[in-house]
């Protein structure tokens, strides 16, 4: 296999009819969604110049097959099957909601942003088509309220489509705070139904009682624009042996910002990072905040298609790819996470409210060497007291970040209780934390 990974910007890498839901890579600075490098918003006649008309014949039965034939799972980081979903909600009266969640919760990621500010009528087709095959009364956009450029693209958007008269219900643009749990599925029910946008417990599947007890479907924006693609009979979905060009996408974290790209699913981890890094990093954080560092010599095999990564017992999760360079301090850089992930919480249950505190204040002093050998076996006895006992899963992605330290950084965590801290903690943060 080459180890050359294509930009995609060249005129050889793009197929006639368009299976790559970017138009070219999209750079954006190393944190927030303002102010991307990126092309032109496209409008609704540019869409339909490049990808054909709505696909408004596409009947619902037979999208489900090919979501079915396509093994499309949502790409906000769970995998669930997206046509399983689908049925559940196709199973009531209908009268419901079809949601896209643009919230982008997760710092790291921006490629909500990148589809959103580029190809903005190919997610909505997406939604609109979600909406009819369920039978859906009300299509909603979830942004968070910094989401400036995003909703101005999306505004603009859904004018046009208003004026061209698609089908599919009116398109509401809803915002919510700029926070770590906005974009947490429960938490966008519970806000769209009148409530605080917290996480809740839920008896009931959204796909039944979600939005104001209505069915509700509610879809990550990548996933939206994979199935508008499939319902014209593409395949963007990483899925190489179902014909096309297919495509995976990430955001990857660099130096200087954040790219989007799109690459073949045949691409390796590694081959992604050698292509935007150009020093070879000593671990990676893969997934984002709620995810797992990886050491180098494991991550750089892994492949960058999700149902191969799952067979090597990796996710790629919601795409995020950061590396961390070898003159980095893992201890320090979880620590600095850990404590953005206890003050965002929602304080709703006793992992989150006592738990991550008291985890981030361990490890915040394990990077500053103030840490025993005693107070190790009590981190990680409260690590296995938190898992999985949350009122939702935000606890369980910090503490799966935490065993991912103790794995990867065996060697540094203990150094650091012996010797004390090294010099890469006192320095600048190499993975950006924003404030909660």
């Amino acid at each position: 296999m080459s180890t050359h990974v294509p930009s995609f910007t060249e005129p050889a890498d793009r197929p006639t009819a368009p299976a790559w839901l970017l138009p070219t890579i999209i750079r954006f600075p190393r944190a927030g969604s303002e102010g991307a490098q990126r092309t032109a918003t496209e409008s609704l006649f540019e869409h339909t110049e490049v990808w054909g008309a709505f696909p408004a014949d596409a009947g619902r039965e037979q999208l489900v097959d090919e979501l079915v034939r396509c093994k499309l799972t949502g790409r906000g980081g769970g995998h669930f099957p997206v046509a399983r979903k689908w049925r559940g909600v196709m199973a009531t009266a209908g009268g419901g909601y079809a949601v896209a969640n643009g919230a982008e919760g997760e710092p790291l990621s921006a490629k909500d942003a990148a589809l959103l500010q580029t190809r903005p009528h190919l997610v909505l087709d997406g939604l609109q088509l979600a909406a009819i095959a369920t039978r859906a009364e009300h299509s909603v956009i979830w942004l968070h309220a910094g989401a400036t450029a995003t909703r101005a693209s999306l505004a603009k958007a859904i004018a046009e489509r208003r004026v061209a008269g698609l089908p599919g219900p009116h398109i509401q643009l809803i915002t919510g705070p700029d926070r770590y749990l906005t974009g947490e599925s429960s938490a966008v029910v519970n806000a769209l139904s009148g409530g605080p946008p917290l996480p809740t417990f839920r008896r009931k599947h959204s796909s039944e009682s979600g939005v104001n007890g209505a069915p509700t479907l509610l879809h990550n924006v990548e996933t939206l624009a994979r199935i508008a693609a499939i319902a014209r009979g593409l395949d963007p979905t990483g899925h190489v042996e179902r014909g096309g060009i297919p495509s995976a996408l990430f955001t990857v974290l660099t130096p200087t910002g954040r790219t989007v790209t799109e690459i073949r699913p045949d691409t390796t981890l590694g081959q992604l990072v050698n292509s935007h890094v150009a020093e070879t990093p000593q671990a990676v954080l893969l997934g984002g905040y709620g995810g797992n560092w990886v050491p180098w010599a494991e991550f750089q095999a892994i492949p960058a298609s999700e149902p191969a990564a799952q067979l090597q017992g990796r996710s790629t999760g919601a795409g995020i790819v950061a590396p961390l360079p070898t003159d980095g301090c893992g201890i320090a850089e979880t620590g600095r996470i850990l404590e953005y992930l206890a003050d965002s919480s929602a304080r709703q249950c006793g992992p989150c409210l006592f738990g991550l505190r008291a985890v981030a204040d361990l490890v915040s002093a394990l990077a500053r060497g103030e840490l025993g050998r005693a107070d190790r076996k009590r981190l990680e006895r409260y690590r296995a007291e938190i898992d999985g006992r949350g009122g939702c899963h935000h606890p369980d992605g910090a503490m799966r970040l935490l065993a991912s330290m103790f794995t990867t950084f065996a060697v540094d965590v203990d150094l650091h209780l012996r010797r004390g801290p090294c010099r890469a903690d006192t320095g600048p943060r190499l993975i950006p934390v924003p404030s909660a």
